[in-house]
Parts: structure tokens; sequence; C-alpha cells
């Protein structure tokens, strides 16, 4: 059976280690908010650019002033976010997942396509069906990147979910481990009333019941009991110097007194040691009484 001390020890570390571990996970659940958003950003801004793209080109075809310029910077920054999104070397790689790398790739597909398809318009081949084509084309990307953005979201989701589940359980063991230590300080209460009633019942003497807490009032009922057992030992100290100044007078008078006299004398040497040994258990008892309650206080 673990002792007292252990238990709280125990409780202590694991409070402890609850208490950090939940305030980690808030750090790093509020840390990670903003690479969320970045993410979204960017995914998000893929929807704007597939459909700038196309209708750059559009005004390219009525000859808007600078559209071709307009189309090749969209279609750049395009192909610059889609690395970032897919690249494994990137920091928005660890949010994806199997879905959304299958949408990507779909992504990929259709906008690698819609590319060239421009490219070759832009080279002077304006065929009215590539052109139609581009703008399908367009308008599947809008789509697949829609998806991909929730399936971001999604994905963070399940993230922040699994991040709160576990301050939960934490938080439950906490309470948990709360209520476990209410009811061993309620324990340690009890066993300290038990022990102050004992220490009055040995004292013998209700009226030592002065000012200061419970440690000082059981100090001074064991101060107590321990001065009335000093006592104690000088009498049977004294009776025993008594007992050998009378045994001088007797000694020399029968054989039968004198077997007697040194049977009466191993009994108060006994008696006398086993009283001592009180005596010093008591003191010890004493001492550990008063460092509690200096530590107590301190």
């Amino acid at each position: 059976m673990q002792s007292i001390s252990t238990k709280i020890r125990w409780i202590v570390v694991i409070l402890s280690i609850n208490l950090i571990t939940i305030i980690l996970v808030d750090i790093w659940l509020n840390s990670s908010q903003k690479l969320d958003a970045k993410v979204i950003n960017t995914a998000g801004k893929q929807r704007m650019l597939s459909q700038r793209t196309v209708l750059e080109l559009h005004r390219l075809l009525v000859d808007e002033d600078g559209a071709y310029e307009r189309l090749q910077k969209a279609r750049e920054e395009f192909d610059r976010n889609f690395k970032q999104l897919s690249t494994t070397a990137s920091e928005y790689h660890r949010y994806k997942n199997d879905k959304i790398d299958v949408t990507m790739m779909e992504v990929h597909a259709h906008w690698s396509r819609m590319g060239g398809l421009i490219d070759r318009y832009l080279q002077g081949d304006h065929n009215l069906y590539d052109l139609k084509t581009i703008y399908e084309n367009g308008d599947q990307t809008l789509a697949l990147m829609d998806k991909a953005v929730n399936q971001y979201e999604e994905s963070m989701m399940d993230k922040r979910m699994l991040a709160h589940r576990i301050q939960i359980v934490l938080a439950l063991i906490s309470f948990g481990i709360i209520l476990y230590m209410a009811r061993t300080t309620l324990q340690i209460q009890r066993n300290f009333e038990k022990f102050l009633k004992h220490s009055k019942s040995i004292s013998g003497e209700e009226s030592l019941n002065h000012g200061g807490n419970e440690l000082d009032i059981a100090c001074s009922h064991i101060e107590y009991f321990l001065h009335n057992v000093e006592e104690a030992l000088q009498s049977a100290t004294d009776a025993v110097e008594k007992s050998e100044a009378a045994t001088a007078t007797l000694m020399s008078s029968t054989p039968e007194a004198q077997s007697l006299i040194e049977q009466s004398e191993d009994v108060m040497i006994q008696v006398s040691e086993e009283l001592h040994q009180t005596s010093l258990r008591l003191k010890k008892l004493k001492n550990n009484l008063q460092k509690a309650n200096e530590i107590r206080n301190s």
C-alpha cells in the first residue's frame, strides 16, 4: 500500500503533466491557425486565378490593352501557388491527404490541358473548338479548386477536433485527479484528527489546548507526556539507587536475601532501560512534529 506522501507526489506529477499538455496543445492550435489561414487563402486564390485567366483571354480577343500581360501574370501566379500546395518540401504539405491529392491531380490535368490550348491559341491558331474547351476547362478547374478548398477546410477541422478531444480527455483526467486529491486531503485530515485525539489521550490533559494550529497542540501534548515519562524515568533511577544502597546492608545477612535482591535489581534495570528507550522514541516523535510544523508555517 502506497503512503500518503507518495500519492501526493504522483498527483502533483500527473496533474502537472496534464496541465502542461493542455497548454501546449492550445499554443499549437493558436500558432497553426495562421498557417491554416494561409493555406485556405492560397487555395481560394486559385479559384479566382482560374477565372481571371479565362477572363483575360476573352479580353485579349477583343484587343483590350494589357490583357496579354495580365493573362500571363495570372497563369504564372496559378502555377506558383499550385507548386506551393503540391510540393512535398512545402510547409503546406502536412495539410494534404489522399482526397486532396486526388483532387489536385485532377486540377493539374485540367489546368495543363487548358494551358496548352491557350498557348496554341496565342500562337495564332484561333480554333473556336479550342476556345470552347478552354472555357470548359476553366469552369472545371474552378469547381475542382472549390472542392479542394472544402477538403482543406475539412482536414483542418478534423485536426482541431482531435486537439479539442485531447484537451477534453486531459481536462476530465485532471478533474478526476482533483477529486482524488480532495479525497486524499480529507483522509489526511481524518488521520490527523485521530492522531491529535490520541495525543490528547496519552497526555491525559485537556487544558493544553492553547492557541496555535493542530501540530502545535499535538506537540504540546506529546511534550507533556514526555515530561511525565522523564519524571517516571528519574523516579525509577532514584529507586534503583536507593535499592542499591539498601542492598549493601542486606547482602551480608543471608544468602536467600542476596538472591532475591539480585532478581529485583535485574527487574529494575530492565524497567529502567525500557523507560529510557520509550523516552528516546517520544523525543524523536516530538522533533519530527516540530519539523513538520516549521515546514507548514514556512
